[in-house]
């Protein structure tokens, strides 16, 4: 059942009223049973396998946490119950890739080749794994107690706005909201829907739009060249963005409105100024994940430098590998962990010519923390205002910062996106190539409505990004400032506007979230 469906449309409001009307103590089971029902929708028999991994994990941490001062037992049971899902992981995700290639170099040595079994992957299976995964370690460190109620458990596993594309919660963030009270509100209705709605509009407006050029493209990269291969590739750079990020905003209003808050998983990436900062931005709740299981373990920074860029290396190139079973997906891992790693190592040179170019100008930057010049001292004060010209500067190197990285991100995607590494290169040398293109390859009136749909995102996220407009609705959602009838009938107005843009430029083909295949 996706998201963008009108089956959702009536699943969701009916869970949501009988969820209020039920008594407190029926709510669980009630939420439990609409969150099988959810995954059953997709393929109803793959509901064994996590079931499965819930029984696993659930009695693997009682197990865990029984005999935590025998080290022996402990070990055994955390490496027995992590072996179970990773195994899961493997033969569902990785078999094909792993016979696959064992046959490639099998056959290049004059060897035998293996018979590899097509197996449906079952929807979401990396986010549930890892977030199951992510507990029973937490149990192992004895950060979390573990919880000794099956359907708490199972709850936590499969609550349906974010059991198969995420965020990937943490036990001890999620669990403590499902076992609370929770009460219907207009603010949560309000804020939801809200959130909700911008959601649709990613998906279905932009992401879905720019779908239709992104997968010409690429599906036949020999005949697109030049400025439409770029096209292709900018159209799938915001694809992919608005894809996920719209699932995450549609999950995230969904559990506002059951009185329950996911994690932020999105803080508009594209308008990082550094690959470091853009995976800082970027699906939160993985990169958090893969910080706290693997590249703190390893040492993290608190390292020698070679050791250091080991570190981060290892760490993208595990993280490419779950996004997908191609060694196209390892590929993109390590070029994003290279472009991190340079970032970093070449910082100290950046901050340098920073400072030299801001001098040169009259430049004098606010000080650390100080958000506004009226904060200074007055003499502070009017050398700051005395140097708008180097300021006008630093503007100008912060928009090529911002300029820079996108196309960077965006070239790296190629190796996302592509099918294979044939195809990758070809697209890679396509978007360098003199030749203008024939624009008329690409269909103009879909042009449009994704060069629409696509301005009006990038002028919302800026707005709503722009700091005095964040301290205005923090004001208002504090009750600081009261909301004015005028502000209202603003208010309305967006909504209007993004509704009307959603029903006359949506594409409406039930077209999946490209991480369900993750």
């Amino acid at each position: 059942m996706l998201f963008n469906s009108v089956e959702f449309l009536i699943f969701f409001p009916v869970v949501t009223i009988v969820f209020f009307l039920l008594p407190e103590r029926f709510r669980r089971y009630w939420l439990l049973a609409a969150s099988c029902f959810f995954y059953m929708s997709f393929i109803p028999y793959y509901i064994i396998i996590l079931l499965f991994t819930t029984c696993v994990d659930f009695f693997g941490a009682l197990l865990i946490g029984k005999y935590h001062d025998r080290p022996e037992l402990k070990n055994f049971f955390f490496a027995l119950a992590l072996g179970l899902n990773i195994g899961l992981l493997v033969y569902f995700k990785y078999l094909g890739m792993l016979g696959g290639t064992f046959n490639f170099i099998s056959s290049a040595f004059g060897g035998g080749t293996l018979t590899v079994p097509d197996v449906v992957l079952p929807i979401g299976i990396s986010f549930h794994t890892f977030q199951s995964m992510g507990y029973l370690i937490d149990t192992y460190r004895a950060n979390e107690a573990p919880e000794k109620n099956f359907i708490n458990f199972s709850l936590f596993l499969m609550f349906f706005p974010q059991l198969v594309a995420g965020p990937i919660e943490r036990f001890g963030d999620l669990s403590a909201q499902l076992k609370k009270s929770h009460r219907f509100t207009y603010e949560n209705v309000s804020i939801g829907g809200r959130i909700m709605l911008w959601g649709m509009f990613k998906k279905i407006a932009v992401a879905d739009n720019l779908a239709k050029i992104a997968d010409l493209v690429f599906g036949d990269v020999a005949s697109y060249a030049g400025w439409p291969a770029i096209i292709g590739l900018l159209c799938f750079s915001v694809q992919i963005y608005c894809d996920f990020s719209g699932y995450s905003d549609i999950a995230k209003g969904a559990a506002q409105i059951l009185d329950i808050r996911l994690m932020e998983n999105f803080k508009t990436p594209y308008f990082s100024t550094s690959p470091g900062e853009f995976w800082r931005r970027w699906h939160i709740s993985l990169s958090t994940w893969f910080r706290d299981y693997i590249y703190f373990p390893m040492g993290g920074s608190r390292v020698s430098t070679p050791r250091w860029v080991l570190n981060n290396m290892v760490t993208f190139a595990v993280s490419g590998i779950w996004h997908g079973a191609n060694w196209t997906f390892a590929f993109w891992g390590l070029l994003n962990g290279i472009l991190v790693i340079s970032g970093r190592l070449l910082k100290p040179f950046g901050d340098m010519i920073g400072k030299l170019t801001s001098g040169a100008l009259g430049y004098v930057p606010l000080p650390e923390g100080v958000k506004s010049a009226d904060k200074l001292p007055d003499e502070a004060k009017a050398k700051y205002i005395e140097s708008r010209g180097g300021k006008l500067w630093a503007g100008i190197r912060h928009v090529l910062a911002l300029c820079t990285t996108f196309a960077v991100i965006s070239v790296t995607w190629i190796f996302f996106r592509a099918d294979n590494f044939r195809d990758a290169f070809k697209m890679f040398g396509n978007i360098f190539l003199a030749d203008a293109g024939d624009f008329s390859s690409l269909p103009s009136v879909r042009l449009w409505a994704c060069a629409l749909c696509t301005f009006l995102l990038i002028a919302v996220e800026l707005i709503f990004t722009y700091t005095p407009v964040q301290s205005y609705l923090d004001k208002i959602s504090r009750g600081e400032i009261a909301s004015s009838k005028r502000a209202t009938a603003i208010r309305l107005f967006c909504y209007a506007v993004i509704i009307a843009v959603i029903v006359l430029f949506g594409a409406y083909d039930n077209r999946s979230f490209i991480y369900f295949q993750f």
